[in-house]
């Protein structure tokens, strides 16, 4: 029981130990009891004072079983903690640096510009005052209004030989102008008309045919023929009140390029008011012996129509230098003049035009 007690007090001495130790209560009881009874024999502190040596006998003693207590240790004392390492910052791989993306260039401002209006042929008039606007490309046709020096138009088209233009708008219609009397800006953008109209007919006057009277005898027989009258006067033997028109004043002529014959003529009767306006006149012209596409719709008024350049008038008619035989202005011209019957009124006029002088002036009086 010595050695019990021993153990005991050795225990109890220990037992801060173990309670420091209690991490080791995992093993076994029995094996710290055997590492303490090796560790304290060891160092003789289990020996009690010597005693005898005992003479061994024959006789053998039986072995006495004792009882060894169990060291409680206490089950309710929490762990130690674990030490936990203190999380060292681990740098994090240096990722390699993205290239530098070249700035984009930048674009160049673009001033805003203002949208050109689409280009358009005008035709400004620059022939004078009281220039006639026509139904078609010729003085054939029959007037559609006058315009002025300075009036703008717009150009709608032209005829093949482009001597004339069709302009919107006049009276509130379209109508045709002699190139020469205007100007044209972007000419290049005018095309040829695609509805062009015809000519009008010229009425050549029909021979006056006189019918013999109802139920007369038989004409005796003729008498011999005789010599025609002479060829410087028409008008002999024209029977009615005759030729009564005679140039009093005249030929006149102004220049105009050339490029149109243009007719002023003053018809007047001087025995009325000294010169009175006579209405419903107009001419037969030839040139060369060619006659010219003069029309019978264009007439004399019975008014003072106007003060031409070149002396007052009551008619006017123009023709295209193209529709005059060799395309031009200059030659040899005879005329005459037509009543309202288209029956001949006077003797044959003559005039010579020079080269670029188409501008023509005639007063004609029956007085």
């Amino acid at each position: 029981m010595r050695i019990e007690e021993d153990v005991m007090n050795v225990l109890n001495g220990f037992d801060g130990v173990l309670y420091r130790l209690s991490w080791l209560r995992r093993m076994t009881v029995g094996s710290v009891l055997a590492a303490t009874v090796i560790t304290l024999g060891g160092c003789g502190l289990l020996s009690g004072p010597e005693e005898a040596t005992a003479t061994p006998t024959t006789e053998a003693r039986a072995l006495i079983p004792t009882w060894t207590p169990t060291v409680a240790v206490p089950t309710d004392t929490p762990p130690p903690p674990t030490p936990v390492p203190a999380p060292t910052d681990v740098p994090a791989p240096a990722q390699p640096a993205a290239p530098a993306q070249p700035a984009a260039p930048a674009e160049p401002a673009v001033a805003p510009t203002d949208t050109p209006a689409p280009a358009k042929a005008q035709l400004t008039v620059t022939g004078g005052n009281g220039i006639n606007v026509r139904q078609g490309p010729g003085t054939t046709f029959g007037v559609v209004g006058n315009v002025n020096n300075g009036m703008t138009f717009d150009v709608i088209g032209k005829n093949p030989a482009g001597d004339w233009y069709q302009i919107c708008c006049v009276n509130g219609e379209q109508g045709w102008i002699f190139a020469s009397l205007s100007q044209v800006t972007n000419a290049e953008l005018v095309a040829v008309a695609q509805n062009i109209p015809a000519p009008p007919p010229t009425n050549t006057p029909a021979p006056v045919v006189v019918a013999p009277p109802p139920n007369t005898p038989e004409p005796a027989a003729p008498p011999p023929p005789q010599a025609p009258p002479p060829s410087s006067d028409p008008c002999a033997g024209i029977g009615g009140d005759g030729c009564k028109f005679r140039v009093r004043n005249g030929p006149r002529f102004g220049n105009n390029g050339g490029q149109e014959l243009k007719l002023q003529f003053f018809f007047i009767h001087s025995g009325v008011d000294g010169g009175q306006p006579q209405g419903s006149y107009f001419i037969w012209l030839e040139k060369d012996g060619q006659k010219l596409p003069v029309s019978d719709s264009v007439r004399s008024i019975s008014l003072q129509r106007s003060e031409g350049a070149l002396g007052p008038y009551n008619y006017e008619y123009k023709l295209g230098a193209s529709s005059l035989p060799g395309g031009s202005v200059a030659g040899n011209y005879v005329g005459w003049v037509l009543d309202g019957n288209g029956e001949r009124d006077s003797q044959n006029f003559s005039f010579t035009v020079p080269d670029g002088q188409g501008e023509i002036w005639l007063e004609l009086d029956q007085g």
